[in-house]
């Protein structure tokens, strides 16, 4: 094993079938069916893709359940963890207190420049929000941040009503479009109506 597989598997396990995180109060169950970021991971198949030292934009933290799994995996790096709202954000406050590489942001995802002083220089960026221009918000942060990989949650639903098969075919053409490398992973055991894009340059 590699020194930085080494490392990740340090943070990460399967166990009786379930992931499992490594954090400072020990291992603890990851559920698919409540973070999506780990349902792509069951539905692709993927190592993790991240270095302990990662610098991550999150959008849509939520009340930071996947945000804290990041947070274990990525203990030497960074993530900047935006939500919009503040009762979300009033739940995500006590769980970055335990992590000291978690940086919550109240801030509206369409307009990244607003908290360019905690996301500069991330190298990934991961989306998981509702809005129906869940795209142009994604594609807004990527060409601001410009990272070397992302990963976004796409919801069908969110996006306009029909059947959730074709708008994610529609959108998987317009992110091919923009990018070199688009892999599409069906979530939609976990996570009813989404689909999983995980993109590079």
């Amino acid at each position: 094993m590699d020194r930085r597989r080494r490392r990740v598997s340090e943070h990460l396990r399967t166990r009786r079938g379930r992931l499992q995180t490594r954090g400072a109060t020990g291992w603890r169950d990851w559920n698919p069916y409540r973070s999506k970021l780990a349902a792509w991971l069951r539905a692709s198949g993927r190592e993790w893709p991240l270095a302990p030292d990662a610098r991550v934009l999150y959008l849509g933290a939520a009340e930071g359940t996947t945000v804290a799994h990041v947070g274990d995996l990525c203990p030497q790096g960074r993530v900047a963890a935006v939500e919009i709202s503040p009762t979300a954000m009033a739940e995500l406050l006590p769980v970055a207190e335990r992590y000291r590489n978690l940086l919550p942001v109240l801030a509206d995802a369409h307009f990244p420049a607003r908290y360019a002083p905690q996301a500069k220089g991330c190298d990934f960026l991961y989306q998981d929000v509702a809005q129906r221009d869940q795209l142009d918000i994604f594609r807004r942060n990527w060409d601001t941040y410009r990272p070397r990989q992302g990963l976004l949650m796409l919801k069908a639903p969110g996006i306009r009503g029909g059947a959730p098969q074709a708008v994610l075919d529609e959108a998987e053409t317009e992110l091919r479009a923009a990018f070199a490398t688009v892999e599409r992973s069906d979530i939609s055991r976990w996570a009813k109506g989404h689909a999983a894009f995980w993109v590079e340059g």
